[in-house]
């Protein structure tokens, strides 16, 4: 009888055992001590076509030109002397799933084998991270939902708190205003008459020059409190009104310039409003449009460094997408591009120490939104910012008479 030594194999023996492997489903192939591939199957032949049996070593399926690494599930296999398991992880990407088998072989006979068993699991792995970031995504939107119920509730309370006491102070402020105004002609005489007259620590002279700013200050600084109290309300949505009348968008602008006019006029020496003739209304609500443009203006007057910078607001008509163009552009520091994203956020603001309250462009965003428009922000920092409001236009001829102003008079 013919003795072989070890590794040695007849043709027979080849062909069988190829035969077999080939059976089995997956990359598979043969490797010895020397981490040569003795064997492939016709998949792994398919997958590699490199592959050189008894050149070939098992590593370089993977890191081609390198050499074995340190943490070799084959090398592994062969010090163990039993199963193991790995993944790795290929410079391109790719991600293999690998599982070998200790085949102690037969001394003087057949040598030490290793079978590995390898499944490409690249795509599986790109889609787990896939779904783990939309698992994530989910996630934060939940905690983001529930953070804005929470703030929703919070919202709704501090405004009727402070709604209460904030209309006793408007209504006080009035009525003290006219109390003063009524005793003034008694204090001239008494002036007059005894010479030096000293009102609250100051001489009358002064008080009475300094009086209607002071109320005039109160009475600004109560109505700032009810327009955050508007936005409260508005962002806890309880103060949502029925969108049901058309109304004249440039009405709403100029009504809006009017009310910012003191603020406009202390922040530039360059505004301009254009509007286009012959506009077709939007279906809407007045107030709640007035908010919007009445937030623009006012972040535009804030975002300028000097009154040379300027502001420029116009109104259009985009045919094409049947959308009334509302652009309000300032010339002012720009906003930061790591903030761009941000903004619409509720609470988000980058002017908390001069008391922005970062619900403005919030409440002016869900506004939009609630009239089926969209408002785009477009900046640059050091050169100002744009920001254009498109809100679906009213056919003209089904529409009714729009509403011009407060008391909705033409």
């Amino acid at each position: 009888m013919e003795k072989r030594g070890p590794g040695h194999n007849t043709a027979a023996e080849l062909k069988n055992r190829r035969c077999i492997i080939d059976t089995v489903p997956g990359l598979v192939v043969e490797v010895d001590r020397s981490h040569t591939i003795l064997l492939a199957n016709k998949d792994a032949h398919d997958r590699w076509p490199s592959v050189v049996e008894g050149v070939t070593r098992f590593h370089e399926l993977f890191f081609p030109g390198e050499n074995i690494p340190e943490k070799c599930v084959v090398r592994r296999t062969l010090e163990l002397e039993r199963a193991q398991s790995a993944e790795i992880k290929t410079k391109d990407g790719g991600v293999f799933k690998v599982k070998t088998n200790y085949v102690p072989g037969i001394p003087g006979e057949t040598p030490v084998k290793v079978v590995a068993n390898i499944v490409d699991i690249t795509d599986r792995v790109e889609l787990e991270k896939q779904l783990e970031a939309v698992s994530r995504q989910h996630h934060d939107q939940l905690l983001q939902a529930d953070k804005m119920i929470s703030l929703g509730i919070l919202a709704s309370g501090m405004a009727h708190e402070i709604n209460n006491p904030n209309n006793s102070i408007m209504l006080n402020v009035s009525v003290l205003q006219k109390a003063w105004n009524s005793v003034i002609p008694i204090l001239n005489e008494f002036h007059r008459e005894s010479g030096d007259l000293m009102v609250g620590g100051m001489k009358y002279e002064r008080m009475k020059k300094k009086m209607p700013s002071l109320f005039s200050g109160m009475l600004e600084s109560s109505k700032k409190i009810q327009r955050i109290v508007n936005d409260l309300k508005y962002f806890s949505g309880k103060d949502l009104i029925s969108l049901k009348n058309p109304v004249d968008i440039e009405s709403v602008v100029k009504s809006a310039i009017s009310l910012t006019g003191n603020m406009i006029h202390k922040s530039t020496r360059h505004f301009k409003a254009v509007y286009e003739k012959n506009l077709p209304n939007v279906m809407g609500n007045f107030q709640n449009l007035e908010q919007v443009i009445i937030n623009l203006v006012q972040n535009a007057c804030q975002a300028l460094e000097n009154p040379g910078n300027g502001i420029f607001i116009t109104i259009t008509y985009d045919r094409n997408n049947r959308e009334i163009v509302v652009s309000v552009k300032d010339e002012g520091v720009g906003i930061a591009s790591g903030d761009l994203k941000y903004i619409q956020e509720p609470f988000f603001t980058s002017r908390r120490s001069s008391g922005g309250t970062g619900l403005g462009l919030y409440v002016s965003t869900k506004i939009i939104s609630d009239h089926h428009g969209t408002i785009h922000f477009f900046s640059t920092p050091g050169e100002g910012t744009t920001v254009e409001v498109r809100l679906p236009a009213l056919d003209q001829h089904a529409a009714g008479p729009a509403l011009h102003g407060p008391g909705f008079p033409r």
